[in-house]
């Protein structure tokens, strides 16, 4: 606990409110209309007027209004003392009734973004009616909005049910609802929709909302009030209080945080939210972020959810010995009053190297691994992504697994995340902070989507754990696919919703594979694929004997039909030239038409994570998947169809299986140490092994191990680090991505740091060290990126910079990679920097690396010293 707090809280005048007094406002109706809610209404001359202005200026339904839903939290925590606050809520309550309830405006309530936050709607319509402020006539028009609502938003059939931010999102304030009006007309039927809901919750264990911004506070919001309604609170306290304190893992108390697929940047000028606390987020897209941490903690009466909750809406305390702006303990004070005066104080949860889990009560699936001594502010923190599952609600932002997505020291974010929907295998290039295997053809790494060249071959890899929940996965015991939405229902209930994949995928409890067809079509007018293949532990398994099996057809593709053209066996004809060998087909289409290619095999049914992981198509020129859904753009890229339904996009996909035995995580005094492991990574027998020690002083040293098999042979390979440009960085063309000028023999790059806490004054640098092994070379790629991750350059954004190691994999020789990334100073020398490190690499394997006066040493075996 901060002792801190308590003696600053002491020294704050009681009158704090009157720091976010704001100004007597003049008599214009913009005047009084614009803000709302404001940070105060204490000086305001003329309230009546104010809130007519209100009445009549509130915008329609947004997303969420959960701005309105905090005001209602100020008043009633503030003691309800405040009747120009209740005057406000009246107003904004009154301008929903001027505007709902005819038009066919009813179903605004329920649907869609609309819905977000509707349970505080509910809650100032029930206050009002505490307070006598709704007449009767008001009341029987906001029930009727309500039941209209209800009939109206919901098709049963077709809304989605599962745990994510979407239906927990629309369906929090129905949850309160029928807690308010319990005998509407559709209350029975919604009530079993309800429990539906917390079905797919409480029967998983978990969520499928893998990431958190932007997406967790909108779940968790919609879960509180969901789990309100039915109360759940009573009846399922202790897994509701370990669901939602597996999220404080995401928090630590640097100031900054990073996600696995979105940016969330400390916003300009954070002290402008200690002026209005109540409104305050300190990081970009946290939105209802500190509100219900807020929430939670109030329930809960819980310091560590409070301390999580001042983390997000102010940035959380400096470290200690750091003075405390008295602006910012004022806005502590006015937002977190109810917990002071309940003798509830912040206080970080615990610390410590550890791995985080998805459904730890359930199915206890491994989601992260943590490196850290404590969760203090300025502390060190490393945190990687291990889910191999995550293919559908991160936007088909699949390969992420062993990403680093947030390295943080002494309140600097040192490296960052991939970016909201930068895909990787699935869209579009990402080797992030993770190790990639690449195609020797293709600048190192993904830098430019170069033409593969006709006689160049390349191999197709699908890795078939990726489709298990997908959004058009195989069926399971619990799930089948329907065809005619092309979307999951559950067997049990088919009638009532759908999700989007089948939800036994997530939990690993859909690992059969059955494999019917294969189907792909031609982009260049003449292709050669060999036979393919399934691969794995069980070795290879061609799918056809010859290509003159009639098993194959071939089809002529046109806007209006597709015709069969030829079948194994025929001659060539007037569409299409086919020669074949004993596993080769070569195609030759006729110039302006496009071929498709289908495989009917008979049903083998496997397990795609123990027998054959991967299904291999190797090829001469570019094929694509028949619905054209993801693309062709580069040469290297590579796409079919299983099934008549699953389609997938290759560009060396990584895939991956985590090996959850050889799951470490552990200190030693302040400092940490992580494994983990993946198989399938690549090829269908390659293994990637990341060992990593954070130092105390906030040094990370990472060892890589790479094992590759017969199809990564011959490829490149190394280690990727993300790095942000400095200010003055531009390669004469922002749009321009790919090999950037850099001497191959140089073993290490210095870059800014990606985001700094409010309370760092120091501007942070990273140094990156390569350990120059034999046969590697370095380079450095500038990638395209979303705008969550990047600097604005007009409409365009600068792309970041992927230093790398590079090394050309040979069969059965395993590969080992060590990097070393050390945090400086702003306006100290990189290469004096540079010259205090140096590193070693034994012909056992074992890494050694000296920073300075600090020596850390990890052999291949997992055991790891440090030593000063």
């Amino acid at each position: 606990m901060h002792s801190h707090f308590i003696l600053g809280m002491l020294t704050i005048c009681l009158a704090a409110s009157r720091l976010f007094a704001v100004a007597q406002e003049d008599s214009s109706s913009a005047s009084l209309a614009a803000g709302h809610p404001r940070p105060s209404y204490d000086l305001v001359a003329d309230i009546d007027a104010m809130a007519d202005a209100v009445r009549k200026s509130a915008p329609p339904m947004q997303r969420g209004a959960w701005e309105w839903d905090r005001l209602l939290t100020r008043y009633v925590d503030g003691g309800r003392r405040s009747d120009n606050e209740l005057r406000i809520l009246h107003a904004y309550f009154l301008s929903i009734l001027d505007r709902n309830g005819g038009g066919g405006r009813y179903d605004t309530f329920f649907t869609g973004h609309g819905a977000w936050g509707s349970g505080g709607r509910l809650r100032i319509y029930h206050e009002l009616v505490r307070q006598n402020l709704l007449t009767a006539a008001e009341q029987i028009k906001f029930r009727e909005i309500v039941s209209r609502a209800l009939q109206e938003s919901f098709d049963y059939r077709n809304s989605e049910r599962s745990a994510n931010n979407r239906p927990f999102g629309m369906n929090g304030g129905p949850a309160i609802a029928l807690q308010i009006f319990p005998d509407l007309p559709q209350a029975l039927t919604h009530r079993r929709w309800l429990h539906a809901q917390w079905r797919e919750l409480r029967e998983y264990g978990d969520t499928t909302e893998t990431n958190y911004f932007p997406y967790g506070p909108i779940y968790l919001d919609g879960l509180i009030d969901l789990a309100t309604g039915l109360g759940k609170f009573e009846t399922e306290r202790g897994f509701l209080h370990t669901h939602t304190g597996r999220y404080l893992d995401y928090v630590h108390g640097g100031g900054v945080r990073g996600n696995p697929n979105s940016g969330s940047w400390v916003r300009s000028a954070p002290e402008r939210g200690w002026k209005d606390p109540w409104n305050a987020a300190y990081y970009q897209g946290s939105g209802n972020d500190a509100h219900v941490w807020y929430r939670l903690a109030k329930e809960f009466r819980s310091p560590h959810f409070l301390w999580a909750s001042e983390q997000s809406a102010f940035g959380g305390r400096p470290p200690r010995g750091q003075a405390i702006p008295r602006e910012y303990l004022a806005a502590c004070r006015a937002r977190y009053a109810w917990f002071h005066e309940q003798n509830i104080q912040p206080e970080p949860p615990p610390g410590g190297a550890k791995i985080g889990y998805y459904s730890p009560t359930v199915h206890r699936v491994p989601e992260r691994m943590y490196l850290c001594p404590d969760r203090e502010a300025g502390s060190p923190f490393a945190s990687f992504y291990l889910y191999d599952r995550n293919n559908n609600y991160m936007h088909y932002n699949d390969d992420v697994m062993g990403q680093l997505y947030e390295y943080a020291v002494d309140g600097a974010k040192l490296l960052h995340t991939s970016g909201k929907y930068n895909s990787n295998a699935m869209k579009l290039p990402a080797a992030y902070d993770g190790l990639w295997v690449q195609h020797p053809a293709v600048d190192f790494v993904m830098g430019r989507a170069a033409e593969i060249p006709f006689g160049t071959w390349n191999t197709a890899s699908m890795p078939l754990a990726g489709l298990l929940n997908s959004r058009a996965g195989p069926d399971s015991p619990s799930w089948f696919y329907d065809e005619t939405i092309n979307l999951f229902r559950r067997r049990d209930e088919p009638e009532f919703g759908y999700a989007h994949g089948n939800m036994d995928g997530y939990w690993y409890l859909n690992n059969q594979f059955r494999l019917s067809s294969i189907q792909l079509e031609l982009i260049d007018p003449l292709v050669e694929v060999r036979i393919p293949h399934l691969a794995g532990s069980r070795g290879n398994r061609p799918l056809l004997k010859s290509w003159n099996d009639r098993a194959v057809t071939v089809s002529l593709v046109r806007k209006e039909h597709t015709e069969v053209v030829w079948t194994g066996g025929a001659p060539s004809n007037r569409f299409v030239t086919v020669n074949t060998t004993a596993d080769t087909i070569r195609l030759a289409a006729r110039e302006g038409t496009t071929l498709s290619v289908r495989i009917e095999t008979p049903d083998i049914m496997f397990d795609a994570v123990e027998d054959y992981t991967r299904l291999l198509i190797a090829h001469n020129g570019r094929i694509k998947s028949p619905n054209g859904a993801f693309g062709a753009r580069g040469g290297h890229r590579s796409g079919f169809m299983l099934n008549d339904r699953m389609d997938y996009l290759t560009w060396d996909a990584r895939g991956g299986i985590l090996d959850r035995q050889a799951l470490k995580a552990e200190n030693r005094g302040r400092d940490s140490f992580g494994q983990f492991r993946f198989t399938s990574y690549f090829g269908p027998n390659g293994k990637w092994t990341r060992q990593t020690v954070l130092t105390e002083e906030g040094y990370l040293i990472v060892r890589d191990h790479y094992q590759p098999d017969a199809t990564t042979a011959g490829y490149h390979a190394g280690p990727c680090w993300l790095l942000r440009p400095d200010e003055g960085w531009n390669d004469d063309d922002a749009n321009d991505r790919g090999p950037q000028p850099h001497d191959r023999r140089k073993n290490w790059l210095d870059a800014p740091a990606w985001d700094h806490a409010w309370w760092q004054k120091q501007k942070k640098r990273l140094l990156v060290w390569l350990h120059p092994g034999p046969g590697q070379s370095f380079g450095v790629t500038a990638h395209a990126t979303s705008p969550d991750i990047s600097r604005p350059l007009g409409h365009e954004y600068f792309p970041t910079l992927n230093f790398h190691a590079k090394a050309i994999l040979k069969y059965e020789e395993p590969q080992v990679f060590f990097s070393v990334l050390v945090p400086f100073d702003d306006g100290q020398s990189a290469m004096v920097c540079a010259k205090s490190i140096s590193t070693a690499v034994d012909d056992k394997g074992t890494c050694t690396a000296r920073i300075g006066s600090v020596s850390v040493s990890i052999t291949s075996n997992g055991q790891w010293t440090v030593k000063r």
